[in-house]
């Protein structure tokens, strides 16, 4: 239902009011008499949509009274016709109004306080002018007695009667609000409160006390700008998208690079998604605006972790931004993501490869017949499924293998993987090694830098012979021909032809992927009885012991890892030993 709330003596009522001569009309039980003046239909739009006509009390029921104080009101309602023309001509100048149905409490007080702001300051400057005695006097009346009647309306609940001036007020602001019923009742209680907290102070004012405009009412942002930011005009020295994002990127020294990539990706998102809403800035954009970005990713069919995902790096984002001062607020820090069902999560759940699945892929062409990826994989489409099985370490752990990080204990002999970080050219003097830029990268936390036993099966399989294989064609990584993807991951490509490889040998459950590897080496572990502790270390996940202990991720001595792992009882698989590719797999889609 729209809301018809009108002042109660600007009603536009027929049936209640009898004209008694031209302009003067007189009603209620009183006999109280009116002046009524039509509102010209060129500023028509300055008020509220069913207002027709300006009804004011003159306070008397005497007829000759009534006629000696009607000329001034009706001089007032004149004047009151000639500024809202002449505020309106400037409104529709500068922009077409933008039409609003509700507004949060926050909003109605941030605009209070707007209106507060630039009713004191024009106050205060007609006070700085000087005033006669009797505009002093007239002024002290004329602010008692609206002081009386406005904190009898809030009193008893009566804030109808001031939504008019909420509205026109808007309006002029380039606001149409045109709410319903119950949120113009809310917005005019709001307001109302304002308007008497206004009044305080010019009051105190009027007593010669000191009420500082800028302490009671600090200015605040234009309302038209606040609900439609894309019309503010930009502001030259206002943050980038580009200032903001480095902003959160300098705030940890050496970010790693595969972190910015997977903050820029929402980020570049999130602009894309404002920029079409006609917004340019970062520092426009509001909470409403996150919570419709969110919702226009589930539209798009996001998955829910990705969504949530995409909202936690933009709130981390907008945090320093806020922290930084680059930004007055964090427009994500409220925005909720979206839940699904547990019984949904766990159809969603990645699954490890059942026996029969790592028979199918290990006895598969890649591992019997030496077949290759046509792409760039090469030999990691033989090797990084296989340490992936054995070592339970991650695609990008293994992807990004130097040669030299194939090494042997001293003590025990036993063979490892050293994963550690090699984050740019700059940390070339502190590795014995030459691996070339293309080919660093970071780890995912401080846990995955570790060192993970090599079992005896990958011997068998003929690592060492590939290795040496490598090194002899001059080059110093365990996979020299891959390269990264747009998101700076080695394993990239090789994910994507390892998925179409499973589909097309028969493994089609779209919840086994490459991932489930770790999956299978996590069901190892279990299945040897490695305590839970001990099991994290050796996948490189964090123990819970605290940021201390897991912030270093050689605590664990080499010895007792080996102990635990030994302890697994790896299934037989089909895989023949590694000899160079003898040809390229054909598959429907070609990675």
């Amino acid at each position: 239902m729209k809301a018809t709330l009108k002042n109660p003596d600007s009603r536009d009522d027929h049936g209640k009011m009898k004209a008694v001569s031209e302009g003067l009309y007189r009603r209620g039980k009183h006999g109280n008499l009116y002046v009524r003046r039509r509102i010209p239909a060129a500023i028509r739009a300055a008020y509220p949509q069913h207002q027709t006509h300006i009804i004011r009390s003159l306070g008397t029921a005497d007829q000759r009274e009534a006629k000696a104080r009607s000329h001034a009101e009706l001089a007032k309602i004149a004047a009151e016709f000639e500024l809202k023309r002449q505020q309106l001509d400037l409104s529709r100048v500068s922009k077409a109004v933008k039409r609003v149905r509700k507004l949060s409490d926050k909003q109605l007080q941030d605009f209070a306080r707007f209106w507060m702001h630039q009713v004191l300051l024009t106050d205060e400057q007609n006070r700085q002018q000087g005033m006669d005695d009797d505009e002093f006097e007239e002024l002290g009346e004329r602010l008692t007695a609206q002081r009386a009647e406005l904190g009898r309306m809030l009193a008893q609940g009566k804030t109808a009667g001031i939504f008019p001036a909420l509205h026109g007020f808007l309006y002029l602001c380039g606001l149409d609000f045109d709410p319903e019923q119950d949120e113009a009742k809310r917005a005019s209680y709001i307001f109302l409160s304002s308007v008497i907290e206004t009044l305080d102070h010019q009051l105190a004012r009027q007593r010669g006390d000191l009420v500082d405009t800028a302490a009671v009412a600090p200015e605040s942002r234009h309302p038209l700008y606040a609900v439609a930011p894309e019309r503010a005009p930009v502001d030259p020295k206002a943050p980038t998208w580009d200032k903001v994002f480095e902003t959160w990127r300098d705030q940890v020294e050496d970010r790693p690079p595969s972190t910015t990539i997977a903050y820029r990706t929402p980020w570049r998102d999130l602009r894309r998604f404002v920029e079409a809403k006609g917004i340019s800035l970062p520092g426009h954009i509001t909470p409403e605006l996150m919570t419709e970005f969110v919702d226009s990713m589930h539209e798009r069919g996001l998955a829910v972790v990705t969504t949530n995902g995409r909202i936690g790096k933009l709130r981390d984002i907008f945090k320093v931004a806020a922290g930084k001062h680059l930004l007055a607020s964090n427009p994500a820090a409220e925005t909720l993501g979206r839940k699904e069902s547990n019984a949904k999560k766990r159809r969603k759940r990645r699954l490890p490869f059942a026996p029969t699945d790592l028979d199918t892929l290990f006895r598969s062409e890649v591992f019997t017949k030496h077949m290759r990826s046509k792409g760039q994989s090469g030999e990691a489409s033989y090797w990084i499924p296989l340490l992936m099985f054995y070592t339970g370490a991650r695609p990008e752990e293994i992807a990004g293998l130097a040669l030299s990080d194939l090494r042997q204990d001293e003590t025990s002999g036993y063979w490892y993987l050293d994963l550690i970080d090699r984050q740019s050219d700059e940390d070339r003097d502190l590795f014995d090694d030459d691996v070339p830029l293309s080919h660093r990268r970071t780890l995912k936390n401080a846990p995955s830098r570790r060192p993970v036993p090599v079992p005896q099966q990958l011997i068998d399989l003929g690592l060492l012979r590939y290795v040496e294989w490598v090194r002899t064609r001059g080059d110093t990584v365990m996979f020299p021909t891959l390269r990264k993807d747009t998101h700076g991951k080695l394993s990239g490509a090789f994910s994507k032809f390892f998925g179409r490889h499973l589909r097309a040998i028969g493994i089609t459950d779209k919840r086994k992927v490459l991932y489930s590897l770790r999956h299978n080496m996590k069901d190892l572990l279990e299945a040897a009885s490695v305590p839970t502790k001990y099991l994290k270390r050796l996948l490189g996940h964090t123990t819970g012991d605290g940021t201390v202990t897991d912030g270093y991720g050689s605590d664990l001595p080499f010895s007792l890892k080996v102990e635990h792992f030994s302890r697994i009882q790896f299934p037989a698989v089909g895989a023949l030993p590694w000899q160079p590719g003898q040809g390229f797999i054909s598959l429907k889609c070609r990675d």
